[in-house]
């Protein structure tokens, strides 16, 4: 009797010591942030604003908030079941690992599977193969989002910096090149898509075998082989020429091996190849997105804390020289290609959107010293295609000219208006951020230009000069549904995995998980994650490809179980 109810006391949640605190506040947190996602994200997608000023709004949220704390409490109370002995990364499954390991340095084949690197081998070519029917269905791939303009750069000669400039040449050197060689670009974009599948085949499969590392067993490994294989969105972007994939590619590999790090901090450590490669994946990550650049900006002490002191010497080197390769090749680029800058508009895209929206609905807060100076950087023509979930029918047509005249007279414009009429600046905002944190809304951003009708999920097309050929147009119209189309994006359970907002709700719900038990090492291995989902919340609009992340990591997230020092 006295062991049951000591066990009991022990599963108890109270204030009585600083981990209970911590799990009562974690649990707080993720009750007013369920709390508030949902229920202005239920408004802003029903009527495009956020009623600040009702009562029932916050009554709403605080109902939310202590109805879900308690549960969380009790979620996070609870003591995962883990072999004694467990690491703070190792545990009971990371034996099979090592056997594994060691049937590979003595060339033998294990009975309970392949070697590491037969595995690695057998899993990469069976994702590559996986992939070829949609490879055959969209040939020659999609090429899409701005795909044709980093083209032209390339064919004309004339740079602009919207685009990540190694991508541009990347890209467009390869397909315009092969395009040259053969006589279709078709088969350009198709060599540039094949190479990519290759690549990525590669470095998930690499990824599974670190997720077998920090502890994961065979139906972990089985069913992140078939998500990543047939789940429609990992294909989607595979194939797609788009920046994002190799931005996520970065950000993915240089997961996995902090997560090494941590996992097996004095074998990985000692490896050189572990840090060369994670000084390429995070120059990749830093180098394909801007917002990449600023995640590694603020994972610098991250990275450091992360490393054992010893080689924390090692990790310091490694940002240097990332930071000394991205500026060295920017001057280089730069100073060969001579871009044209179109930093500002890009910058500005949110303050744009704001100004755009107090324009259209409350043009009252404007005098007239104001509109002259508004139509000075935004015409009124330019503000009257205002759209509120979507920035670039007014940012493409912002005078950046004019804004790098006199920037101090637009900036004070902006805090006067926003002064004015702060709560049409809050939602201009929301309403081009909300799908990356509301589950239940279907991404129609682009609906009623090109083929977009139903929905904006995906651009399923190949852009000229590329030519779709389809060999499987049965499995093209599938990827064309998920793409265009809204049935799949508002079926209960189905469309949440399609649905960056739920996916977001994942992965909240795991950093606090890992917060409450005062798993920090967790939290700093993902931070890459939840950094990028901050930094998008700032972009103009809200599409799957800019938290791509939020998939292709998803598998290392299920990898890492909770094991706590008090465990």
């Amino acid at each position: 009797m006295e062991n049951k109810d000591r066990a009991k006391s022990k599963n108890k949640i109270s204030f009585k010591n600083s981990d209970s605190v911590r799990i009562w506040v974690c649990a707080l947190l993720g009750g007013l942030f369920f709390g508030v996602t949902y229920h202005w994200g239920r408004q802003l997608d029903a009527q495009g604003y956020v009623n600040f000023a009702a009562l029932s709004t916050w009554l709403w949220i605080l109902g939310t908030a202590a109805a879900v704390t308690p549960v969380l409490a009790w979620l996070f109370g609870k003591k995962p079941k883990l072999q004694k002995g467990c690491g703070s990364f190792a545990c009971a499954n990371a034996a099979v690992w090592k056997n594994d390991k060691a049937g590979e340095e003595q060339g033998a084949v294990k009975s309970a599977g392949l070697t590491v690197r037969c595995r690695w081998l057998l899993t990469a070519l069976g994702l590559f193969l996986a992939w070829l029917p949609v490879f055959a269905a969209v040939y020659p791939g999609f090429f899409a989002y701005d795909a044709t303009d980093e083209l032209q750069e390339v064919l004309t000669g004339q740079y602009v910096t919207r685009h990540p400039l190694l991508h541009v040449l990347l890209l467009g050197k390869t397909v315009s090149g092969i395009g040259r060689l053969s006589g279709s670009y078709n088969a350009g974009i198709a060599v540039y898509v094949l190479v990519q599948m290759m690549v990525m085949a590669f470095l998930l499969s690499w990824m599974l075998q670190c997720g077998r590392r920090f502890g994961a067993g065979r139906l972990w490994y089985g069913v992140s082989f078939l998500f990543l294989a047939l789940f429609p969105v990992i294909p989607m972007y595979v194939m797609c020429t788009s920046k994002d994939i190799l931005y996520t590619a970065g950000m993915l590999a240089a997961i996995a091996l902090l997560g090494l790090m941590r996992a097996e901090p004095e074998e990985c450590c000692r490896d050189i190849k572990k840090w060369i490669g994670l000084g390429a994946a995070l120059f990749v990550m830093a180098v394909f997105r801007n917002n990449g650049f600023y995640v590694f900006l603020v994972m610098i002490p991250v990275l450091c804390m992360l490393a054992q002191k010893k080689y924390r010497r090692r990790m310091l080197a490694v940002i240097v020289l990332v930071l000394a390769a991205r500026a060295g090749m920017n001057c280089g680029l730069n100073a060969a290609l001579k871009p044209v800058s179109t930093d500002v508009q890009e910058t500005f895209t949110v303050p744009i959107q704001q100004l755009a929206r107090t324009w259209n609905y409350s043009p009252e807060v404007f005098e007239e010293a104001d509109r002259e100076a508004l139509f000075e950087i935004l015409p009124e023509e330019v503000l009257g295609r205002y759209y509120p979930k979507l920035s670039d029918m007014v940012k493409i047509d912002f005078n950046a000219e004019n804004y790098e005249k006199d920037p101090k007279r637009y900036q004070s414009l902006w805090l006067r208006t926003g002064a004015k009429a702060p709560l049409t600046y809050v939602n201009a905002w929301l309403m081009t951020s909300y799908g990356f944190w509301y589950p239940f809304t279907v991404i129609d951003v682009y609906n009623g230009t090109r083929y977009y009708e139903g929905s904006s999920y995906f651009s399923c097309e190949t852009e000229s000069p590329g030519e779709r050929r389809s060999f499987l147009p049965g499995l093209e119209k599938f990827y064309e549904e998920i793409s265009w189309g809204s049935e799949i994006h508002r079926l209960p359970v189905v469309s949440w995995l399609f649905s960056p907002g739920f996916l977001c709700w994942v992965y909240v719900l795991a950093g606090l998980y890992w917060a409450a038990r005062g798993s920090w090492e967790r939290l700093g291995v993902m931070l890459p994650v939840y950094l990028n989902w901050l930094t998008v919340l700032f972009g103009p609009t809200y599409l799957v490809r800019y938290v791509l992340i939020f998939w292709f990591a998803l598998p290392l997230l299920a990898a890492m179980r909770v094991r706590t020092s008090g465990d």
